[in-house]
């Protein structure tokens, strides 16, 4: 990742201003008020319904399409054997047999008390003195294993991560997951729980933001067509009103088609998975006044 170019953000936040400003001087108060009122309209319509819209898309199309990817990418995979071979591959040096791991998550008691006893037992002593430093390895090793499904399942990657984040925030909840995860009859209930509770906000996230900006540019060009209609001939002749007014009413103009950079520029920071050379969130978080509404963005949409 790239954060070379983080001054190239702000210097698009004052262009974008400083643009705005001269135009809306040049053409006068009265023509940068109606400007903005179209500016403000196409914002406002493309808050209010592109939520919606992507949420449908999401929950619908989106999610059942993420069901079937997840249970073609589950039903050849055994999840007591992908959970032996990473505690294998931690540095206890022990080797675990994936069918008492199987035995153990088709029991009822706690999984990673019954997982800590089998390791030291194969060890011949404790692998961790506290046993919540185990816990924590075997729940990495859950948010390893999600990551790697999603990955699988041909999913976007952003998604991947929040799955392997989810797992890592809330580790009691996976364990629901597993009696799904190691049934052997079907895998569909267990694609359905992780597309609904894994991958299902992600993708509200991407829809967000790809409906936004699609939304928003078709809502600008027809709310601007029809402010220079209403315009008309007095057009040119409002050119001559207040210069400073409307220079004044551009910072406005400017700072709404701002918001809609950041949330482009969230889009590609999510789509490229946070490791595009230009688009990444290391580059924003140096610029001085673009991350204030990257971070607005990022939190609200």
């Amino acid at each position: 990742m790239g954060t070379q170019f983080w001054w190239f953000y702000d210097i698009i936040v004052v262009a974008v201003v400083l643009v705005c400003m001269f135009f809306s001087g040049r053409k006068g108060a009265m023509n940068a008020l109606t400007t903005l009122v179209a500016y403000i309209l196409a914002a406002g319509i493309t808050v209010s319904v592109s939520a919606g819209i992507s949420s449908a898309l999401a929950g619908s199309t989106i999610r059942d399409s993420n069901v079937r990817k997840l249970d073609k990418t589950l039903s050849g995979w055994k999840f007591s054997a992908e959970v032996s071979d990473y505690i294998g591959s931690l540095e206890y040096g022990v080797k675990v047999d994936s069918k008492k791991i199987e035995e153990i998550y088709d029991g009822k008691k706690s999984f990673d008390s019954e997982i800590y006893k089998y390791v030291n037992n194969r060890k011949g002593k404790k692998v961790e003195e506290d046993p919540q430093k185990f816990y924590d390895k075997l729940h990495e090793g859950y948010a390893q294993i999600m990551k790697k499904i999603v990955s699988d399942s041909s999913m976007n990657k952003y998604a991947s991560e929040c799955a392997a984040k989810q797992v890592r925030e809330h580790p009691e909840k996976f364990d629901d997951l597993i009696p799904m995860l190691i049934d052997k009859e079907t895998r569909t209930p267990a694609a359905k729980k992780i597309a609904d509770d894994y991958t299902q906000e992600p993708y509200n996230v991407i829809t967000r933001l790809l409906t936004f900006v699609v939304l928003f540019v078709v809502l600008m060009v027809v709310a601007l067509y029809f402010a220079h209609t209403m315009l008309g001939n007095g057009y040119h002749a409002m050119t001559l009103g207040s210069h400073i007014g409307g220079a004044f009413i551009g910072i406005f103009k400017g700072a709404i088609l701002c918001f809609a950079v950041a949330v482009a520029v969230r889009l590609f920071v999510v789509l490229g998975s946070d490791e595009m050379l230009f688009f990444n969130f290391k580059a924003v978080d140096q610029t001085y006044i673009f991350k204030y509404l990257y971070n607005y963005v990022a939190d609200n949409m």
